[in-house]
């Protein structure tokens, strides 16, 4: 090998001179001697210079010169500066929180809240003094809870049971972040609880038939209200938004009756629309027969009043004109009533005493009468 060229004058594979006289048993493969008072002075050499190098750097003695230690104890004052300048600063860094928009920061001294801080960049004493933590406070969440078996079914006010599916939409309350931090240790876990606990109890203060009709709505309104109220015991700094049930249905084994039960509800509701609707459209035409028969009524009864009343004044004028003359009364009303009989027949009649002769055209008075 090159390294192992022991010839006068030759040299190592770092170009280190392998000795003048050429003995290949005094070098060593590196050119240097193995053997005598300088074997291996070199490299601890070398690793003396590194240390002195690093004592140096922290303001430690050289076992050289002394202007070689004057020059490390310098260098050594500027780099400790320089390092307690930046451990400063970074301890200082911790002291700044930016908070973007809708995040708040709750800020603690000593594990002790002591404030809140909005959106922005705000500054508090460094680490371990004060800490914060930042929670976003609008950011809506939802927990679903029915989805098994075990959480969905539940019994009812009159012994039934019903399958219901919610959902919970909450967040963070915007002015008790610092509850929400301290008290909650796992937030979904206790708003799923909490909810469904208060759901069992309004589902078991309910009939089936109001759990799972039309009045979902206000089962669900007051699920959201004693959820919320039960949190707010807690101090958990969490605000209900809003309940949802997805479903409210009886078990799978009885649906079908159930639904048959639907229908015919809603059958009955068309069919009580379709009366009422055929009442509104009689009830104002009966009203209007009626009030046109009672006018009809009205109006003969004024029609045989006013008739009566003129009878009874012309009988009241006769006798008034009887009792003057009651000769030429008689024989007027003899000939006024002759007249009306007598003036609706076909016959003709003649008073032979009175000495008239029957030439007449009878025949003519005849059809005459009869137009």
């Amino acid at each position: 090998m090159p390294w192992n060229d022991q010839k006068g004058g030759g040299n190592g594979p770092w170009g280190t001179n392998g000795g003048s006289g050429g003995d290949d048993k005094k070098n060593s493969p590196w050119g240097r001697p193995t053997s005598g008072d300088n074997q291996g002075s070199d490299l601890e050499d070398q690793l003396r210079k590194v240390q002195d190098r690093f004592r140096g750097a922290w303001g430690g003695r050289n076992g050289g010169s002394g202007g070689s230690g004057g020059g490390g104890k310098g260098l050594g004052i500027a780099g400790v500066v320089l390092l307690i300048g930046a451990l400063a600063i970074a301890w200082l860094a911790t002291g700044v929180v930016i908070v973007d928009a809708g995040q708040q920061a709750a800020v603690f001294q000593f594990g002790k809240w002591q404030r809140n801080l909005g959106a922005g960049i705000h500054l508090h004493l460094p680490r371990p003094i004060e800490t914060h933590e930042i929670i976003p406070v609008e950011a809506q969440q939802e927990v679903r809870i029915g989805e098994r078996s075990d959480e969905s079914l539940m019994l009812t006010e009159d012994e039934n049971i019903a399958d219901v599916q919610f959902s919970v939409f909450w967040k963070v309350k915007s002015d008790r972040p610092q509850d929400f931090i301290l008290n909650v240790k796992d937030p979904e876990a206790t708003v799923q609880m909490v909810a469904e606990s208060v759901m069992r109890e309004v589902v078991g203060k309910s009939e089936l038939q109001r759990v799972i009709t039309t009045e979902r709505a206000e089962v669900a309104q007051q699920v959201r209200e004693q959820t919320q109220n039960l949190l707010d015991q807690y101090r958990a700094g969490v605000d209900i938004i809003d309940v949802q049930i997805a479903k409210g249905d009886p078990p799978a084994q009885v649906i079908e009756a159930f639904n048959d039960v639907n229908v015919a509800q809603q059958d009955a509701e068309q069919l009580i629309n379709q009366a009422t609707r055929y009442a509104n459209q009689i009830v104002p035409e009966a009203r209007g027969q009626a009030s046109q028969i009672l006018q009809a009524a009205e109006g003969y009864r004024d029609q045989v009043i006013a008739d009566a009343t003129g009878q009874a004044s012309r009988f009241s004028q006769i006798y008034e004109e009887y009792r003057q003359a009651p000769r030429v009364t008689k024989e007027r009303m003899y000939l006024e009533t002759m007249e009306r009989v007598l003036g609706k027949t076909k016959k003709t009649i003649l008073d032979s005493d009175s000495g008239a002769v029957p030439y007449l055209p009878l025949d003519r008075v005849t059809r005459g009468n009869d137009n």
